[in-house]
C-alpha cells in the first residue's frame, strides 16, 4: 500500500502528539510522588488491583522479577505499600493509605498536566480526539497485563466503562 506524503507528515505528527502526552504525563506523575522511572506506575497499579503478586506487577511494567523487587523496596520504604504472605511463596502487595493519597496526588497531576497540554483546544475536540482513539485499545490489548499496561497510569476512578477493558 501506497501512503502519500500528506498521510506519512500526519503520522509523523501524531506520532510527535503521543510522545508529547507521554513525556508530560511522566513528568507530572514523578514531580508528585517524587519518585521516577516506573515508581508512578507501580503504585498505580497496586491502589489499582489490591493483592496483586509480584510477577504481576513484573509483567505490568515489563521488569525482571530482581527489578520488580527493587521497585516494590522503594515503594515499601516510602510507605506507599507493604507486602503480604499471599498463597504459597506469593507475596501479594497493598497500598497503605498513606500510598492510596500519594497515587490520588498522582491522578490529579496526571489530569492537571494532560489539561494543560490541550489548552488550546476545545471540549468538543477533545472528546473527538478520544472518541478517535478508543477503538486503538483494541489493536494493543491481547491480555489483562496489555490492558493493565495500558492504563499504568490511568485514574481508574474516572472512567465508569473502563475502554481498555472493553477493547481487549
Amino acid at each position: 500500500m501506497h501512503i502519500d506524503a500528506d498521510t506519512r507528515r500526519d503520522l509523523n505528527v501524531i506520532a510527535a502528539w503521543a510522545n508529547a502526552v507521554s513525556d508530560v504525563v511522566r513528568a507530572a506523575a514523578e514531580r508528585s510522588v517524587g519518585i521516577t522511572g516506573n515508581g508512578p506506575a507501580a503504585l498505580v497499579a497496586i491502589v489499582a488491583d489490591p493483592g496483586m503478586s509480584i510477577d504481576e506487577l513484573r509483567r505490568v511494567l515489563n521488569l525482571t522479577h530482581p527489578g520488580a523487587v527493587r521497585l516494590v523496596d522503594r515503594l515499601v520504604e516510602n510507605g506507599w505499600v507493604r507486602r503480604e504472605q499471599g498463597f504459597g511463596r506469593a507475596v501479594c502487595l497493598k497500598a497503605t493509605a498513606a500510598g492510596r493519597r500519594a497515587e490520588r496526588r498522582l491522578a490529579a497531576a496526571r489530569e492537571a498536566a494532560v489539561r494543560d497540554l490541550l489548552a488550546g483546544i476545545g471540549e468538543q475536540d477533545i472528546h473527538a480526539i478520544a472518541e478517535l482513539v478508543e477503538p486503538v485499545f483494541g489493536a494493543v490489548i491481547d491480555d489483562v497485563d496489555a490492558m493493565r499496561r495500558l492504563c499504568r497510569l490511568c485514574d481508574r476512578n474516572v472512567c465508569a466503562e473502563c475502554p481498555a477493558e472493553t477493547a481487549g
